[in-house]
């Protein structure tokens, strides 16, 4: 492209189109209009072979958009939409050359207008309409590009704005926890004037000062909004009403939680219709009202602001009354929440679970016959997602939130110091997950050779994926993520799931169907069986990365399979191995009066406090001693230094006396009585379970109920190839 030719394009900054501003900051390569030579990497970031991309003749402001819509995507990491820019480029040509009305730039241009002027040049020129393939080759340019390109040329807060994306927008604000997020949220959507002045302006003043964060913008508080916008323009004559009588305000809140109390008026998008036919529970009912309610508050409070922001309008009116009877009809949930297992996976769902986890790593050209929940037995194709696979695996066995694994750094492990020699294949690690949720509480913990094995496969994954790119994310975007800087979009791993959950219809021990996409339940069930292998509830906080202990014992399931092993755990034994019922006397015997010398090396001695004891060490042999499983490496070991002092002796004595010791001696049937009342104790204890036995410390204890350790098959779950 010749000088003169690129001139055509350039304009003055300063108070003209601010395109142009951002036109000038691109490369001179990029400028137009015609892209492709003098690009080093063309062929590599557009997304097909053409050679070059024409832009010539079509106005200037069409062309200063379109190249700087290219160069955006080609940092994005996305491929430059070349197919769509060329059909763009040509309509716009044709419609100028017929003198056909069209927007004078793409930023007022929106897809609905692009999608009419892409019919009239498919009508005018070969009498039929485009293609589904071809509208949709056109959307992508009103997507994401767009979006970037109307945040760019924005002068004024980025809340002013009715679209809202952070990959578009840098100017949003996300905390250092929160990855840029592949989904954006459309506050322009809110019908009524007013309040969507008000409600941008108050949750962007919410997010830049850290009240809020994006997600809770993104998807829960604007959806509020939303509702409240339709109950608005439904239920009331004049939408300014809401705003009016301060008196009316307790009834018009009682009203709009009747009226969302109803699933169909929850709706938003589409895929917020799965939820009806269920109720609503009152948590949500009572988020919109607090939603509603805040902005309120936040209006009346900063009266002179919203007057400058927002002009004259209905929010003149509103007071804190408003706020306090919007409030007032929230409702109190009781925090009598029992210990349940309705969120715990048993060993029967899991071992479904993880027999189906090869199905999704198997590429789409290659079949897994699996048995269903049901019993019945289905061949499936793969679903060529190893990553997704790989995801599964580290929440079930570590019990991270899902989007704790699926942004957290590509280099997230580390060597732990200090650590003890526990032989190579107990060797641990420190895992940094992305712990997003909560400040102040930790995002490290320890995780064994199984765990590091499934992050160095995924990690040798991404290097083979993306060999010369920088590293960010373990778990990568595949698609439009050129340059490998992207995170696995949590809606292709929600779709993985959920196909998954129909394919094997998994179901617990008790018949009940298990849904994938509800992964909190992994965390639950981590959390339980950490809690029912004895750990104290302070180490149990820090491992679920809780800021309190009360958070962290809502997961631990009250599984009564479980509390029953346990107390027959602490179950005491005579020294015959029968059970005995203790009393109230006899705890304060053993606890309250804490008396040294009734505690024995082997047990306790029931013997009265008053009384005193006259047998020495014959304790095997008399009626008031007990014992439990706490005590089982004890017993163990005197029953073996009881069997070699019985043989030591007998052979000493026949030695000496030239025959056997009879079976009537004295100190001989001490012993085998001893030996015998060992030897039932421990079979008893053999028989039962013991990891709720008192007294025994972490290293000696097993899993005491229901949880059994699962063998997972490694090797058969992962790809370690592209």
């Amino acid at each position: 492209m010749t000088n003169e030719r690129r001139s055509q394009h350039l304009r003055t900054i300063g108070a003209g189109d601010p395109i142009w501003r951002q036109w000038q900051t691109l490369p001179p390569e990029w400028r137009g209009p015609v892209l492709g030579p003098g690009i080093s990497n063309w062929a590599e970031i557009t997304e097909n072979d053409w050679p070059r991309l024409d832009l010539s003749r079509l106005p200037d402001a069409f062309v200063a958009e379109l190249v700087w819509m290219a160069h955006w995507q080609a940092c994005d990491g996305t491929r430059v939409a070349v197919l769509a820019m060329a059909q763009l480029a040509n309509i716009v040509r044709r419609a100028i050359d017929e003198e056909h009305p069209f927007p004078p730039s793409i930023r007022e241009m929106d897809y609905d207008a692009a999608a009419a002027l892409q019919g009239w040049f498919y009508a005018s020129r070969g009498k039929r309409l485009p293609t589904r393939k071809g509208r949709a080759r056109l959307r992508v340019l009103f997507g994401f590009a767009r979006h970037a390109l109307i945040a760019a040329c924005h002068a004024g807060p980025w809340w002013q704005l009715d679209e809202w994306h952070p990959r578009c927008d840098p100017r949003i604000p996300l905390t250092n926890r929160e990855p840029v997020a592949n989904y954006g949220c459309a506050p322009g959507q809110i019908s009524v004037a007013w309040l969507r002045s008000a409600v941008k302006w108050h949750l962007g003043t919410m997010l830049e000062s850290g009240v809020l964060r994006w997600t809770t913008v993104s998807q829960e508080r604007l959806k509020s909004f939303r509702r409240f916008d339709n109950w608005l323009t439904t239920c009331l004559a004049d939408p300014a009403d809401v705003l009016a009588d301060p008196t009316a305000a307790v009834e018009q809140a009682a009203a709009f939680a009747r009226w969302i109390a109803d699933p169909r008026n929850r709706v938003t998008r589409e895929s917020d219709t799965r939820h009806l036919g269920k109720p609503v529970p009152i948590r949500g009912i009572n988020d919109d009202l607090r939603a509603v309610a805040g902005l309120f508050e936040f209006v009346a409070a900063n009266a002179v602001e919203a007057r400058a922001v927002l002009g004259p309008s209905p929010w003149q009116q509103v007071t804190t009354t408003h706020a306090d009877s919007w409030f007032g009809r929230v409702t109190r949930i009781p925090h009598q929440r029992g210990f349940d297992d309705a969120n715990y996976l048993d060993d029967h769902a899991l071992t479904q679970i993880t027999a189906a986890l090869p199905l999704i790593g198997l590429p789409r050209d290659q079949q897994l016959t699996l048995t269903r929940g049901d019993r019945s037995t289905i061949t499936a194709d793969g679903l060529d997602d190893p990553q997704a696979m790989r995801m599964i695996l580290l929440q079930i066995l570590t019990g991270r939130r899902a989007s704790e694994i699926r942004t957290c750094d590509f280099d997230c492990l580390s060597a732990v110091p200090d650590q003890p020699q526990a032989g190579e294949a107990r060797a641990l690690t420190r895992f940094h997950y992305a712990q997003s949720k909560i400040d102040v509480a930790p995002d490290t913990i320890l995780v064994d050779r199984e765990v590091t094995e499934v992050i160095a496969e995924q990690q040798c994954w991404v290097r083979t994926q993306h060999p010369d790119r920088s590293r960010r994310y373990l778990f990568v975007q595949r698609n439009g993520n050129r340059s490998g800087i992207k995170p696995y979009p949590s809606g292709t791993y929600n779709w993985v799931l959920r196909t998954l959950s129909d394919l094997v219809a998994i179901t617990d021990s008790k018949g009940r169907p298990v849904r994938l996409s509800r992964t909190h339940r992994f965390r639950h069930t981590r959390l339980t069986r950490l809690a029912e292998l004895g750990l104290p509830v302070h180490v149990l906080q820090r491992y679920a990365g809780h800021a309190t202990p009360t958070m962290t014992m809502h997961y631990i399931a009250a599984r009564d399979e479980h509390a029953e092993q346990a107390f027959l755990a602490t179950a005491k034994l005579r020294a015959d191995g029968t059970r005995i019922q203790l009393s109230s006397d006899d705890h304060d015997s053993l606890h309250l009066f804490a008396r040294a010398d009734r505690f024995l090396p082997n047990g306790w001695c029931m013997l009265p406090p008053l009384q005193s004891c006259d047998k020495g060490n014959a304790c095997l042999t008399c009626s008031v001693f007990v014992t439990d499983a706490s005590h089982r490496q004890v017993l163990q070991r005197q029953l073996r230094d009881t069997a070699d002092l019985i043989d030591r002796a007998t052979t000493e004595f026949e030695k000496r006396h030239h025959q056997p010791m009879p079976e009537d001696n004295v100190w001989l049937t001490q012993r085998r009585a001893e030996h015998a009342a060992l030897t039932r104790l421990l079979e008893t204890l053999d028989s039962a379970p013991d990891a709720a036995a008192h007294g025994a410390t972490p290293a000696r204890r097993e899993p005491s109920a229901g949880p059994v350790a699962l063998t997972l098959d490694l090797s058969r779950h992962r790809r370690s190839r592209p």
